[in-house]
């Protein structure tokens, strides 16, 4: 009758811990997905340097440049240039310090860069966390997001 009850506490324990061991596998898989999905960038070679996320459809390069200019360059799903003058373009950048910066983003067709949107240099601003870039396609704002931490790099 003893070893049945040891046997049993055992098969108890085992029961337990294994149960713990999946618990606490499906939260660690649980709690890393949204690190790692944050951590993604996406496929496509960044033609100017700046981090490139796809929305509407289409391709779009973020980057502010080392006078503090920020620039927004649109592509097919080739990564072709896309010369869409049509678009109302606005940015939010948060600084490292926290400081929200925020401004409008303008057509313009650069004979050396192309087809872009650029905004007023953001004074001030060394180095940037996260930019949140606001367009506006046929009476619709879409939000596209850009961390500079999955770039790798620190500022621009």
């Amino acid at each position: 009758m003893k070893n049945n009850l040891v046997k049993e506490k055992g098969e108890q324990l085992m029961f337990t811990l294994r149960n713990c061991f999946f618990a606490l596998f499906g939260l660690i898989t649980l709690a890393s997905t949204p690190i790692f999905a944050l951590s993604q960038q996406h496929g496509h070679k960044s033609p100017h340097g700046g981090i490139v996320q796809e929305a509407e459809g289409m391709h779009v390069e973020f980057l502010i440049d080392k006078s503090g200019e920020p620039k927004l360059y649109l592509y097919d799903k080739a990564m072709k240039p896309l010369e869409r003058n049509d678009l109302e373009a606005k940015l939010t950048v948060k600084g490292h310090g926290g400081a929200d910066h925020t401004g409008t983003l303008s057509f313009s067709k650069d004979a050396k860069e192309g087809p872009l949107y650029k905004g007023e240099p953001v004074k001030g601003l060394k180095e940037w966390d996260s930019a949140v870039v606001s367009v506006k396609l046929k009476d619709r704002w879409t939000e596209i997001r850009f961390s500079n931490h999955s770039k790798g790099k620190a500022g621009h």
